[in-house]
């Protein structure tokens, strides 16, 4: 899923409509992660949609910003607390 999310970040492009519409997601989509609903506390449906809506929210606020594309990058490659510490850094 991280990697699939990785590759929606970069399709997503910035918006200037209000509500915002989900650029990538397809219901097809969920199959390939239904198996990650029998653990945690969300779905793998809303997990899609849901980071899909906060990096379009990103990408038309902060057009140069990253942070949820390294927040992701890091999973899965540096240990808990780096990725905390990415997910909660104010600077």
């Amino acid at each position: 899923m991280r990697d699939h999310l990785l590759s929606v970040f970069d399709s997503i492009t910035p918006i200037n409509y209000y509500p915002p519409k989900l650029q990538v997601f397809k219901p097809e989509h969920i199959n390939k992660f239904r198996k990650l609903d029998e653990v945690g506390e969300f779905t793998s449906e809303f997990m899609l949609v849901a980071t899909e809506l906060i990096m379009i929210q990103e990408k038309t606020n902060y057009p140069e910003g990253s942070q949820t594309q390294k927040l992701y990058r890091a999973f899965g490659v540096k240990d808990r607390f780096s990725v905390i510490q990415k997910a909660t850094w104010r600077g």
